[in-house]
């Protein structure tokens, strides 16, 4: 169950990653985010990275999702805690096979 937990969080993140930096949806906020820090800015070059903006939303979402189904435990603990970059090298890739 911890196994369907962590995939099914991991393309939510790399589809979550790709709403924010790809999609046409959030172009307005992306356009927001250069338009009030300026072009060269860190919050403007986090909105257009893929790798960056997977791992913040990997921050929450992968421990949300172990800890949920597997309970509070030092192993779930390391677990959660390893498929944050996990969770971002995915959507990284995936944002690659898309792009």
């Amino acid at each position: 169950m911890v196994v369907v937990a962590l995939v099914v969080a991991a393309l939510a993140v790399a589809r979550l990653s790709m709403l924010v930096v790809d999609d046409q949806l959030m172009l307005r906020f992306r356009q927001w985010a250069v338009k009030k820090w300026g072009e060269d800015s860190l919050p403007a070059y986090l909105v257009h990275c893929n790798w960056c903006t997977s791992m913040w939303l990997a921050f929450p979402i992968m421990p949300a999702a172990v800890l949920t189904v597997a309970g509070i435990s030092a192993q779930s603990i390391v677990l959660s805690l390893l498929a944050i970059p996990a969770a971002s090298l995915i959507a990284g890739l995936l944002s690659k096979v898309r792009g």
